[in-house]
């Protein structure tokens, strides 16, 4: 794979890692007294196997089948084999279980994980022609990790396995020359393995799981030297300042999400795993497994097909443009997923060098050139990996793929132990915490976890600063739930500073928020001193800062980080109002109620008002501002709806098109012709298409259809009543507004809104 930059410097980490046991594949044969090996069905075999028997176990079996995703299917050209249920099959015998016992045992040594136990999954019979295509096997039980085949001599040639992993491949001769002679191979699950074509005659053999004991897991060769260099390497290493911030070790073997654990790691990689934990505790480092998930970009030049599809993706030459890296579906050392998210892999992190040199790709998208365009391509790899970084830079390692990750961490740590390395994380945690993310959606969740978070270790001094730091420079109404919940551990004297500046700041942006926010806290803690200073000196903040609340500009769309603003809104006027009152503002309370009454635009008086009143009608004080606010929806909704809409005498509709070409001038006199109902405009296509846009953009009373007819086709144009239908639906949404401020009063409602409210009936 091009364009990666492997770590080139840790050239002594690779020599130590590189010295292993075990291999992918292993096998061999033995000279061992023949088993009693009984078939129901059939009886006991003889060994040689005569082909009559040969022939016998064929009848008596079923097609093997193959897996293809979660299908299980049968098809010879596929697979063309023969298999018996094990629960027919009966090998004995007074040697079997020590001969057994031996192949087992080189079986899972030579793989370099002892300790598996073998189970039974079918006999096969591979008769002349008999094959099956290059594949890897499914894990049909839990804690499957690898194959085993003990085949019987029988008289024949071909049907050897060849099994394949990571560009090497070995080719098993299962050709027995001896009766008493069997021979074996066993090779992990993941690894791609075929079985040649039987050339001649049979092969029999009895296939095996390899699977995890519950009390062992894969064991290692004794690693003492290595894991004092190791260590050695890993502290020269971690002292560097030019280095890398992690180390990402690739794995041989595959491993699913699911399946991604320590326990579980495959021979070399489970003693990689051991070598390399062992070493990095030594040095101060952590080390985790992960994912390594990569995304290839670049450009296909294509040749010899008239489309994609996958038999062509050999006849093209592909250029990378762009490679990224990144981890995620972390295990811990101990068992457990923690959720550390996303974290890139940066260049000179990974190892071995060329360690995806010879990767085959999980997914590849081809797509066709279009327009100016050339073909391009996308590919998706997937492959495990051991990360390893200095356990004091945890934090900021994690931080790399977002906060979230290293809030999980500390998250962790507090769990486990209340102490002073937790409050050194998180005093880590504030320091790298990212500020004014607008286009992070679920930054505001984030805040939230970490006051949280904050809140339960109890620093109140740190809770304080991260509302300083990073709340006040990028406040978001969503994190009003957790600073309420964590109020008991607020600062009033912080908190004399915070809200009334976050007032002060964000007011234009955040009113209904701050507003929110702070009526929520006065009703947990006011009635006390510092508080009931501090909630009067945000309730002024805000009714001085109104303005900017009201006054809607037009978006600086340049400026991407900063977001829409949020209207004042019922709840918004509803806080600004009862804080108002509540600590003796009503000076200001009436300089808003009237700065609002000014700038219908902010709030309106026709829906927001009528609501917001309704819910401070029996709050105490500020009679005032609530007959301004009161006496300005009235006015509002009188002006508009004191009389029901009448309905239109004729067909005259607006006709307010601004486009000046002789059809839309036609299409004018339309609306204006008081007694016509229906106009066809006789057009080609692409003037029909600007009628139609002219109807739509400017809202005309107007239903529209093409008729296919003649040449050129024609407009049929026909004049509704959905101004008057829209108004109606305003006039009876007026009238339940008015009835809600009759309601509301607080002084006696005016003769002319009764009047409308029983007119309306």
């Amino acid at each position: 794979m091009e364009l990666i930059e492997y770590n080139e410097g840790l050239k002594p980490l690779e020599v130590l890692l590189g010295d292993r046991s075990g291999d992918y594949c292993t096998h061999g044969s033995l000279c061992v007294p023949m088993p009693l090996l009984q078939v129901e069905g059939v009886g006991t075999i003889s060994f040689p196997v005569p082909s009559v028997q040969a022939e016998a176990l064929v009848a008596t079996a079923q097609r093997a089948p193959y897996g293809k995703g979660a299908r299980t299917l049968v098809d010879s050209g596929v697979r063309n084999c023969w298999q018996i249920d094990p629960k027919r099959v009966h090998p004995g015998g007074r040697t079997w279980a020590d001969t057994f016992g031996r192949i087992l045992e080189l079986a899972t040594e030579g793989l370099g994980c002892p300790g598996l136990r073998a189970e039974l999954y079918k006999l096969l019979v591979y008769e002349p022609g008999g094959f099956f295509v290059s594949h890897r096997d499914t894990e049909k039980e839990d804690g499957m990790v690898a194959t085993l085949v003990v085949a019987f001599s029988a008289a024949g040639s071909g049907g050897n396995p060849v099994v394949r992993h990571q560009g090497r491949e070995t080719v098993v001769d299962m050709n027995l020359s001896e009766p008493s002679e069997l021979a074996y191979a066993a090779f992990y699950a993941d690894c791609e393995h075929e079985i040649l074509p039987v050339t001649e005659g049979y092969r029999i053999c009895l296939v095996y799981n390899l699977v995890l004991t519950e009390s062992e897991s894969f064991g290692a060769p004794d690693y003492g030297r290595q894991v004092a260099a190791l260590a050695s390497v890993l502290s020269d290493w971690s002292r560097d300042p030019e280095r890398s911030k992690k180390i990402v070790w690739l794995l041989e073997h595959d491993y699913s999400v699911a399946g991604l654990s320590f326990e579980t790691l495959k021979n070399m990689d489970a003693a990689v795993a051991r070598v390399l934990g062992e070493a990095a505790g030594r040095a101060g480092c952590a080390t985790h497994a992960a994912l390594v998930h990569t995304e290839e970009t670049g450009s296909a030049e294509y040749y010899g097909y008239d489309s994609w599809d996958s038999e062509s993706e050999d006849d093209a030459d592909f250029e990378v443009v762009e490679v990224t890296n990144w981890l995620d579906s972390w295990a811990a050392p101990g068992g457990g997923s923690p959720d550390y998210g996303k974290v890139p892999v940066l260049d000179g992190e990974l190892m071995p060098a060329g360690g995806l040199d010879d990767a085959e790709p999980d997914e590849q998208r081809l797509q066709e050139a279009t327009g100016n365009g050339g073909a391009s391509y996308e590919r998706s790899y997937l492959h495990a990996a051991l990360v390893v970084w200095p356990q004091a830079e945890t934090l900021d390692v994690l931080a790399q793929g977002g906060i979230a990750g290293a809030i999980e961490f500390v998250a962790d740590e507090h769990e486990a132990a209340d102490n002073d390395h937790v409050r050194s994380l998180a005093v880590r945690l504030v320091d790298l915490w990212p500020q004014k993310q607008w286009r992070d959606r679920r930054y505001h969740e984030k805040c939230n976890r970490g006051i949280e978070l904050l809140h339960s270790i109890g620093d109140t001094a740190l809770l304080s600063r991260f509302l300083r730091e990073v709340l006040l420079p990028g406040y978001d109404p969503g994190v009003n739930d957790a600073l309420v919940a964590a109020s008991t551990g607020l600062d009033p004297e912080v908190m004399r500073e915070f809200l009334p500046e976050l007032a002060n700041r964000h007011f234009g942006r955040s009113s209904a928020g701050i507003l929110d926010l702070t009526w929520r806290l006065c009703e947990r803690l006011a009635g006390d001193e510092p508080w009931d200073g501090i909630f009067r000196a945000t309730a002024r903040a805000a009714c001085e800062s109104l303005p900017l609340a009201l006054i809607r500009e037009k978006p600086d769309r340049s400026a991407w980080s900063v977001p829409d603003r949020q209207r004042l809104g019922v709840e918004g006027v509803r806080d600004l109002f009862r804080l108002g009152w509540r600590f003796g503002l009503e000076s200001l309370a009436d300089e808003a109620a009237e700065t609002i009454a000014a700038h219908s635009e902010g709030v309106s008086p026709d829906r927001e008002l009528p609501q917001a009143l309704e819910q401070l009608k029996n709050s105490s004080g500020g009679v005032g501002a609530y007959e301004i606010l009161w006496r300005h929806a009235a006015d509002f909704l009188l002006a508009r709806s004191e009389t029901p809409p009448t309905s239109p005498s004729d067909w005259t509709i607006s006709d307010n098109v601004s486009c000046k070409c002789e059809h839309c001038k036609e299409l004018k006199a339309f609306c204006r012709d008081p007694v016509a109902m229906v106009h066809r405009f006789s057009v080609r296509g692409d003037l029909r298409m600007h009628l139609m846009a002219a109807i739509d953009k400017n809202r005309l009373d107007i239903d529209y259809e093409e008729e296919k007819r003649g040449s050129p086709y024609k407009l049929k144009c026909t004049k509704n009543r959905a101004s008057f239908e829209r108004r109606l639906e305003e006039y009876a949404e007026d009238v339940e507004e008015m009835r809600r401020l009759v309601a509301a009063a607080a002084m006696e409602s005016s003769d002319r809104l009764q009047a409308a409210v029983e007119r309306a009936g």
